[in-house]
């Protein structure tokens, strides 16, 4: 869905969701729903909003102490207008522990804060925080084309890495749509069929390529490749 059709609709009937996960946003997503909520469409630039809250990975992660500052903000009343927005940016990039926390404040968020995360990689977040969001897409945003996959052996540099377990994370949503009867996006049926894994496996699996990718960053490569392997294993691959 627009992202941009939604936050003016949606505000129009006073049913704006809580909690809104838009892909490929930036800070133009962030000024156009910071006017709309904290302002009523005023023309006010970003750094002019005092109720709005931006939370940026620290390093190469979200870190839980990020995510216990940002509940004590939220705990306060708004400083100058009816409502908060909060911000994640990069979402994706939450260590485990710093999803859970925000898990527990997205399961009863306060009725004065709205809640914006963005990401390129929306499957990279947990099933839990997924299910309690509204899926946007901004327009515009550049489409990712995904590569095919090869051997673990050809991650020589982090950021390899992090692009292997990325098109992982797209090829197990694929594998997860073509089981249920839905056309894949990314990956071809033919490389589809080569998973053999039982479909009870796959939030595992896919919890475990999403740990690998939340340490990329700082990962030992060879370990990292070894542990990939393993997890190939698992899924029935050797390669693709």
């Amino acid at each position: 869905m627009d992202a941009e059709r939604y936050f003016k609709e949606a505000s129009l009937r006073g049913k704006l969701h809580h909690t809104l996960l838009v892909e490929g946003g930036d800070d133009k997503t962030v000024l156009f729903l910071s006017r709309l909520i904290l302002c009523g469409g005023c023309e006010k630039k970003l750094e002019e909003f005092n109720d709005l809250v931006r939370i940026s990975p620290s390093g190469s992660s979200i870190k839980i102490s990020q995510i216990r500052e940002l509940e004590q903000i939220i705990s306060l009343k708004p400083f100058s207008s009816k409502w908060r927005l909060v911000v994640i940016e990069e979402a994706d990039r939450l260590t485990p522990e710093a999803a859970n926390a925000l898990l527990k404040i997205l399961e009863e968020p306060p009725e004065s804060t709205y809640f914006l995360l963005l990401t390129m990689i929306p499957s990279a977040l947990p099933h839990t925080i997924l299910s309690r969001t509204i899926h946007l897409i901004w327009e515009g945003k550049e489409k990712k084309r995904v590569k095919k996959l090869s051997s673990p052996e050809k991650i020589k540099k982090r950021e390899d890495l992090r692009i292997y377990i990325e098109n992982m994370i797209y090829l197990l949503r694929d594998w997860e749509a073509w089981k249920s009867g839905t056309d894949p996006i990314f990956f071809p049926v033919s490389e589809l069929q080569k998973i053999s894994m039982m479909e009870e496996r796959v939030p595992e699996i896919f919890d475990a390529f999403v740990k690998i990718y939340s340490v990329a960053d700082r990962a030992n490569l060879s370990i990292a490749r070894a542990y990939i392997k393993e997890i190939l294993g698992e899924m029935g691959i050797g390669k693709l």
